[in-house]
């Protein structure tokens, strides 16, 4: 297992738990960070959850991962704009507090935040973050094989390199 593993089984999970409550709802995996520009793009598919496998520690004393599952949503007035993402907030929040994985999770702890910006209503869009980290009782990978890695695409550099005026 790793941590893409992990990523997409989220994302399945959240699919799951969503889409009988939601039937049009795009849940997708994200690779975590905005622009402007891309949150217009994101807007015009709503309703919306894009999931983000934020930090993942590995450590002796503190192992987690950290996902952020932005909700975007969509709606011609103010009134259901923000009812209709507290809704699926709230329908998210119960599907993340059952999620199973192949980890020992001690706890898994949820903060949920409304990202309002004149921008985001500008365009009638609510967008929140909701941070959800699950404590584990020990590492998430017990050991760490090379074979996983050997699927990786090989970079060039050299290909950069030549492309760059100094």
């Amino acid at each position: 297992m790793n941590y893409l593993v992990i990523r997409d089984e989220a994302v399945r999970q959240i699919q799951a738990g969503i889409i009988s409550l939601y039937p049009k709802m795009r849940v997708e995996a994200h690779g975590g960070t905005f622009t402007e520009q891309s949150i217009k793009q994101n807007a015009q598919r709503t309703p919306a959850i894009l999931t983000s496998l934020v930090k993942a520690a590995d450590g002796t004393q503190n192992n987690s991962i950290t996902f952020v599952s932005w909700v975007l949503y969509r709606a011609s007035s103010e009134d259901k704009l923000y009812d209709g993402a507290l809704k699926i907030v709230s329908a998210l929040t119960s599907v993340i507090q059952k999620a199973d994985f192949d980890l020992d999770i001690k706890d898994t702890v949820i903060n949920a935040e409304c990202l309002y910006s004149g921008t985001l209503d500008a365009m009638a869009v609510t967008m929140w973050a909701v941070k959800w980290e699950l404590l584990l009782g020990s590492r998430a990978f017990s050991h760490r094989s090379l074979e996983e890695l050997g699927e990786l695409e090989n970079f060039d550099d050299t290909a950069l390199i030549d492309t760059v005026q100094l």
